[in-house]
């Protein structure tokens, strides 16, 4: 079954190659920017691996009637979902410990021409109490987001051609945000501006400035922060997440939950007003780059066209 599906889904391969691109180009180097991996605080997150694992050799052994097949798929998903996550997650703090030039003086120029005004308007957020506690509410609701869409579409739509059009996105969202963050890092908004964000931000203050100064070099699995600001992952996951459910009568229900998640990213004061539009740019590229990759492995290779007795395997 598990044979089937890496040759029958092309994503499962390239959602693969983006970690083993991510190990490559994270893990020799953390000792060279003096940082240390505290492997040791992630012991809950081997604990749920291993689960993950053993549900999947399940299946494996034990591969049941080809309709329960996605149950097996749902829970591959989930796996490359968590590894891509523990990969990705300790990168961040490499790549702000790169130390590259802060972008933040071009992004506030960017905003005053579009006339936006970030303080302004997490200033208006914090004197609206309701709406500042609803944007908190959609803003963290991005985590149990991303879980929760597996077992949607895996388990309750039974969609596999979404599910893994979901994780495509995840990875190469993911991969492209990290890389982002080491070449071109901006310290947020709040940060740069000097205000207070409606959303807690101690924790991302003190590891961005604490690893890109070098005052901070252990990597903890129990104290992990987002450090990405530009492009934003949580506008790329409101985007895919809602994306996922075209079509379906639920998408309203993201379109409006990841609609406020968005707003948040600038109404808090959070993110700057453009990097809402530079991630929409991120996120239209990385559906282009599905769909191209979906029509390779869907045509007929030209060795394999010259031959009628070839067989030709396509994504379904």
């Amino acid at each position: 079954m598990l044979s089937r599906l890496t040759k029958t889904r092309p994503e499962v391969g390239f959602c693969v190659a983006c970690q083993l691109l991510m190990l490559a180009a994270s893990l020799p180097f953390y000792s060279s920017y003096g940082l240390r991996v505290e492997w040791s605080t992630g012991v809950p997150q081997a604990l749920v691996m291993g689960l993950l694992v053993a549900l999947l050799l399940n299946f494996w052994y034990l591969p049941g009637a080809a309709a329960e097949w996605i149950a097996a798929e749902t829970v591959l998903a989930a796996c490359l979902l968590f590894v891509i996550s523990c990969i990705a997650s300790p990168a961040q703090y490499l790549a702000v410990a790169v130390g590259r030039p802060l972008i933040d003086p071009w992004l506030a120029a960017a905003d005053a021409s579009l006339g936006i005004h970030v303080p302004a308007l997490a200033e208006w957020t914090r004197e609206h109490p309701s709406v500042r506690a609803l944007l908190y509410l959609a803003y963290f609701s991005l985590l149990p987001q991303f879980v929760g869409v597996l077992m949607l579409l895996g388990l309750v739509y039974r969609n596999s051609e979404r599910l893994w059009e979901y994780l495509f996105h995840f990875h190469l969202c993911g991969v492209l945000t990290v890389a982002s963050l080491a070449l071109f890092p901006a310290a947020c908004a709040f940060s740069y501006y000097g205000f207070d964000s409606t959303l807690p931000q101690g924790r991302f203050l003190a590891h961005f400035n604490g690893f890109r100064t070098g005052s901070l070099s252990v990597i903890r699995f129990d104290d992990l922060e987002g450090l990405i600001s530009m492009p934003s992952f949580h506008v790329a996951g409101g985007l895919m997440l809602t994306w996922a459910f075209r079509g379906y009568r639920v998408v309203w229900v993201f379109a409006v939950l990841n609609g406020l998640l968005m707003a948040a990213t600038v109404l808090s004061g959070a993110h700057y007003g453009v990097d809402l539009p530079a991630t929409a740019l991120l996120f239209g590229a990385s559906v282009v780059v599905h769909r191209l990759l979906l029509r390779w492995f869907s045509e007929p290779h030209p060795a394999a066209a010259e031959s009628p007795a070839a067989t030709v395997v396509t994504a379904q």
